[in-house]
C-alpha cells in the first residue's frame, strides 16, 4: 500500500498515517463465523482499543493480525508490508509484538533471565542487552523480584513480565490482550501510565480490554466487535454515544 493510499483514510487524516490496515478479514471455524468482513485502521503513535462481548472475535482478530492464525479472506498491511500470510515470528521481526490472554513464558527462568531471552536487538552486545533489561525491569516496578523465578510470582506480575519481554524487542507496535485482567485500581493506573509513555515515545499500542473506564481513559480510537463484525469505530466519545454499542455492549 502506498503512502498516498494510507493518507486517503479518514482515520489517517485524523492525525497521522495508518501503521496497520485491516481490510475485509473473515475467519470461519467449522462453519462458525468468527470474523466477518472486518476492516479498520490503526494510526501510528496512537492507542487503539478493541472491545466487545465475550466471543465477539477479539482474540481471533489479534491472532490473524499477528500471524498466529490466518483469515480465510482479507488482507493485513503493517508498515506498508503485506503480512496477511506471514507467521508470527516473521511479523515480530517486522516490529509487531503481542501478549496473550494465557501467559506464555519460560517459567523456570528468573525475571531478569526472561527479559534477556527476549533479545532487544540481534546486533546488540550483551552489555547493551543487560542495560535494556535493567531499565525495563525498573520501569515496570519489577526490580525487587528481578532474581526470582517467574513461576513464583503472582498472575499480574507475570502479565507485566510479558509486557516487558515484548518491549525488549523495541517494537513499532505492541498488542496487549486483556492486560488489566486481575489488576487492582492502582495497578490499572500504572498500566495506563505505561501505555501513555509508550505512545509518547512513538510506540503504537493496540489493546483488547473489558474494563470500559480504562479503555475510555487510554484510547485515542476504539473499535467495537459483536459476533465477529465491526459495529462501531471511532473516538471514545463517538463510541460511548453510539446507540448500537450501548445496546450490545454497555447494556444501556
Amino acid at each position: 500500500m502506498t503512502k498516498s493510499a494510507k493518507q486517503a483514510s479518514p482515520l489517517a487524516q485524523a492525525g497521522g498515517e495508518a501503521l496497520l490496515t485491516i481490510s475485509g478479514v473473515s475467519k470461519n471455524f467449522g462453519g462458525v463465523k468468527a470474523l466477518t468482513d472486518v476492516s479498520f485502521q490503526v494510526k501510528e503513535h496512537s492507542v487503539t482499543s478493541l472491545i466487545g462481548p465475550n466471543g465477539a472475535g477479539k482474540t481471533t482478530l489479534f491472532n490473524c493480525i499477528t500471524g498466529f492464525a490466518s483469515g480465510d479472506v482479507g488482507t493485513v498491511i503493517f508498515d506498508d508490508i503485506d503480512i496477511t500470510k506471514k507467521p508470527g515470528h516473521k511479523v515480530a521481526r517486522l516490529g509487531m509484538v503481542r501478549t496473550f490472554q494465557s501467559i506464555r513464558m519460560l517459567r523456570d527462568l528468573t525475571v531478569f533471565e526472561s527479559f534477556l531471552c527476549a533479545r532487544s536487538n540481534a546486533g546488540a552486545s550483551y552489555k547493551q542487552q543487560v542495560a535494556k533489561a535493567e531499565e525495563l525491569i525498573a520501569r515496570l516496578n519489577l526490580t525487587e523480584v528481578a532474581n526470582r523465578k517467574c513461576s513464583t510470582l503472582p498472575l499480574l506480575a507475570q502479565r507485566t513480565i510479558e509486557v516487558g519481554r515484548a518491549l525488549m524487542t523495541s517494537p513499532k507496535m505492541i498488542l496487549l490482550d486483556e492486560p488489566t485482567a486481575g489488576a487492582t485500581t492502582a495497578e490499572r493506573d500504572l498500566l495506563a501510565q505505561l501505555i501513555g509513555e509508550l505512545k509518547a515515545q512513538g510506540t503504537t499500542v493496540m489493546v483488547i480490554e473489558h474494563n470500559v473506564p480504562f479503555v475510555m481513559d487510554v484510547s485515542d480510537h476504539i473499535v467495537v466487535l459483536n459476533f465477529g463484525q465491526v459495529v462501531a469505530d471511532g473516538t471514545p466519545e463517538e463510541v460511548a454515544n453510539n446507540q448500537i454499542v450501548q445496546e450490545v455492549y454497555l447494556g444501556v
